[in-house]
Formats: structure tokens, sequence, C-alpha cells
């Protein structure tokens, strides 16, 4: 066959194709078929290959492809000219196979392919399968620098596409496992476990270890807390990225004066210079809450907790110190890179649904130790309002992680 296509025009249809939003199978049959047309051969494939056992098969084809090219027994990567590409790393090319060596070769008489044009194709740093273009016929000219230019070019955006499949893929499941475990905790556990809180509370009436009684309890509504935050956890990914304009030192006041209420032997200051406001989402406070919570619990008994708020540059930064022992470093790995720490008491919990707020305003928590305690600094970058509410951030950090 000759080519009946310009390598503009595949080009811009290949491109053309792969920005749409269609599975990848599509697009990939899509993709070789334009190849197919552009290379002037017989057909295109996606092979899958596994080294380890010579496993061999084409899981995408072009509709001549699959027509064509249908075998009588399971093929062996042994048998195919795949396993040069693959174990060279680079493309390799025949346009007359029997005059050029090959004609004795198990690929050879396997398939019977005079033309094979074959590109490696790499899913996260290991060999994938290839991308090959065949023909029954041998080629007059051998192929051109452009046409495997063209070949190399195609396999690498079917990699990315590939990638991409793979991780919503990985995603998807990761996303219904979370939400599995999460009505455990949000429902069956939590049901439970105020079931023994309350048989718990009936049978210390009958007991006289009072101090036994209470640590039994306070470790039941640690649970309790537990898988409320968890559920609390889920009510931020899902939560709307509609933002509001907010005057954010009245918001602080007013978390501040409810936790004075819960703590009363805690000192807590806000410290500011006049109105401040920021868009941000309607779950902010949250964050804000569970970090001064956070500081007050782990201070001691007369815990001194301050907040200072300032607008810096696009933005506002809001630091929240006290004076106690420090965040312990398996707590503070949660800030550094978002890995997955022990829960102590629940803090942890607490410590990454402050950060997935945070990040959700495209925002950055960090924390900083000294002799003199801790400092954890929120800092929100400021958006352009669009009347009294925001354009919907897209939530690329929080998605990511």
């Amino acid at each position: 066959m000759e080519t009946t296509i310009s390598i503009g025009e595949a080009r811009r249809q290949l491109h053309e194709t792969l920005r749409k939003d269609r599975p990848f199978d599509e697009k990939a049959r899509t993709a070789l078929e334009l190849g197919r047309q552009y290379l002037g051969a017989d057909g295109g494939l996606l092979i899958q290959i596994g080294q380890e056992n010579n496993y061999w098969e084409p899981v995408i084809t072009t509709d001549l492809a699959a027509e064509s090219f249908s075998f009588s027994h399971e093929p062996d990567l042994r048998e195919t000219y795949c396993r040069e590409t693959i174990n060279d790393n680079t493309p390799f090319v025949l346009h007359d196979a029997a005059n050029q060596g090959w004609a004795d070769d198990p690929a050879f008489e396997f398939c019977e392919f005079h033309t094979y044009l074959g590109v490696p194709l790499i899913l996260n740093e290991n060999a994938y399968g290839t991308v090959c273009f065949v023909a029954k016929e041998p080629r007059s000219e051998p192929f051109d620098n452009a046409a495997t230019w063209f070949a190399e070019h195609l396999a690498r955006l079917l990699e990315r596409e590939l990638e991409r499949k793979h991780v919503e893929t990985e995603l998807t499941n990761q996303t219904n496992l979370a939400t599995v475990l999460n009505r455990v905790l949000r429902h069956n556990l939590r049901n439970e476990i105020s079931v023994i809180r309350g048989y718990t509370e009936l049978m210390a009436e009958q007991l006289d270890d009072e101090p036994a009684t209470e640590t039994v309890l306070n470790h039941i509504d640690d649970l309790i807390n537990l898988s409320q935050k968890a559920r609390e956890l889920e009510d931020v990914i899902s939560a709307s990225s509609e933002r509001q304009c907010t005057e954010i030192t009245s918001l602080v006041e007013n978390i501040v004066d409810a936790i004075d209420d819960e703590y009363p032997s805690s000192s807590i200051s806000v410290e500011y210079d006049g109105e401040i406001h920021i868009s941000i989402l309607q779950n902010f406070g949250r964050a804000i809450q569970e970090l001064v919570e956070n500081a007050v619990k782990h201070s001691g008994d007369s815990p001194r907790v301050t907040i200072s708020i300032e607008t810096v540059a696009n933005g506002v930064e809001i630091r929240i110190s006290d004076d106690g022992p420090g965040l312990p470093n398996h707590e503070a790995e949660v800030l550094i890179d978002g890995k997955e720490t022990p829960l102590a008491h629940g803090t942890g919990l607490g410590l990454w649904l402050a950060y997935w707020i945070i990040t959700n305003h495209d925002g950055s928590l960090d924390s900083t130790v000294t002799n003199d305690g801790t400092t954890m600094t929120i800092s929100i970058p400021q958006r352009p309002a669009v009347g009294a509410q925001q354009q919907p951030t897209e939530l690329t950090r929080s998605g990511d992680k």
C-alpha cells in the first residue's frame, strides 16, 4: 500500500483525536488507523507483552488488521518482530523482510509480514508492549526518518493516554474503597460504639471503680469523635467549590469564643490590625477550629494560644502559636508530603482534615517547632471576587492527594 494522507494532516488529526473525551480503546484505534494510512501499511496494532513468560497479545487493532491477521495458535513473543523492538528498546524497521535476512526467522514464518515498523510502548518506566504497523507485501523503499518519527510520536501520545487510563482506574478503585470504609466508620462503627457506650454507662452504675469507668468512656468517646472526623473528611472532598467573600477576623473570633467556652482554662488571643476579607469555601472555619483545638488540647493544663491574622502578597496568612511540647514528627509528615501517618488519639485524622480543607483552597499548611512551642502557618491565596461569590476553584491539589 502507498500512503493516503500527508504527515501534516495525520499529525493534525492525531492530536485532534486524542484531545477528545473518548474511551482509550476508541482513541487508540483511531490513532492506529491514522498511522496505518500515513505509513501505507495494511494494519496497525497495539501489542501488550510479558517478557518473563514471552506473552504477546494484540489488544487494540485497526479494523483491517483485525480482519486480516488471525492466528492459528497462541502467539509467542519469540515468534514476533516485537521481541527486537522490546529487547533494544528502540524502533525496529523492516521494509522487505525476506530479502533482509529474515526469511528463516520464526517471526517471518509465523506471520509472513514483509513490512514491519515497531516502537516500544513504556508505562511507568516498564515495557508495556509495542505500537507496530505491518503489511503482507514488501515496500519498494525503506521507511524514511519522518515515518519513524511519526510512529514514535504516536506511541508517546498513546503512552500518555494509557497512563491517564491507569490513573483513572486506580482512582476509581480507591474512591470506591474509601466510600465503603467511610460508610463503615460513619454508620456501622458509630452505631455499634454508641450501643457499647450505653451499656457501659449502665454497667458503671453497678461498679464502684469510677476511674476505670471514666477511662473506658473516654476511649469510647474518642472512637465516636474519630468516626465523626472521617465523615467530615468525606464532606470536604465532596464539598462545593464555590467560594464566598468572608471577613476572616470575625470568623476566627467566633471560633475562638466557642473553644473558650469548652476549655475555660485556656487563654486564646487573636491579633490583627483591621478587617480582612478573603474568598473561602464554607468549610474553612472547620480547619481553623481543628488546629486551635489541637493546640489547646496538647499544651498543658493552662494552655496559651495566639492567633495572628494578616494580609500578605495576594493572600492572607494565619499563624496559630501555642506553648506546648511541639507537633510529633509522625504527624508533621502530613504537612510535608501528604504521607499517611499513625493516628494518635485521632489528632492525625484531624490534621488530615485541616490539611485537605486548606489545600482545597490552593493554600499551604506549615509547622514550625521551637523550644517555646509550635506555630502552624496557614497561607491562603486571594482570588478575584465576582460580586459576593468567587468563581469555582479547581481542587487539583487535593485531588492529587
